[in-house]
């Protein structure tokens, strides 16, 4: 069973409260950017589909701008601003960098654990050697998977 727009939009929107700790109704009003088959979409265009205050759409759209994720222009003859996803910082490339610094301070957190046991609790550092290192091998291949990735995505956004 196919989901509506507004389930779509619902559906991404708690992704986006949960992935960018935002408030929910920028994390609407992202995902309905997100999903925009429009050239951009004005103001008032958020005020309708969202049914919100001046005041919060307003402060959602300055939040959203503040974090890359949204930028906007501006038509000749037309003073409306125009919102759209912001092109160098894509949702993809920023999911992929997040995961990526997670991997690294995680493998430095437990590379930094493992030498302090190494050091200060051989007995320690013996019995959680091998169980750390399969984990280390994981992560290691995660990192390089995801620079791979970023590194292709960037090649496709300066094209």
């Amino acid at each position: 069973m196919e989901k509506t727009k507004e389930e779509i939009i619902e559906t991404l929107g708690l992704h986006l409260e949960k992935e960018y700790n935002l408030p929910p109704l920028a994390a609407r009003i992202y995902a309905i950017l997100i999903l925009t088959d429009e050239d951009g979409i004005t103001f008032e265009d958020c005020l309708m589909k969202r049914g919100a205050s001046k005041s919060s759409t307003s402060t959602s759209l300055n939040l959203l701008q503040n974090m890359g994720l949204v930028t906007y222009f501006t038509k000749p003859g037309d003073r409306r601003r125009y919102f759209i996803t912001a092109k160098k910082k894509t949702f993809f490339l920023s999911k992929l960098q997040e995961n990526l610094n997670r991997v690294e301070t995680e493998k430095n957190i437990i590379t930094l654990v493992l030498d302090y046991h190494k050091k200060h609790s051989p007995k320690k550092y013996e019995e959680g050697q091998v169980r750390t290192q399969v984990y280390l091998d994981y992560a290691n291949e995660n990192e390089k998977i995801l620079k791979k990735s970023i590194k292709k995505l960037e090649s496709i956004l300066n094209e």
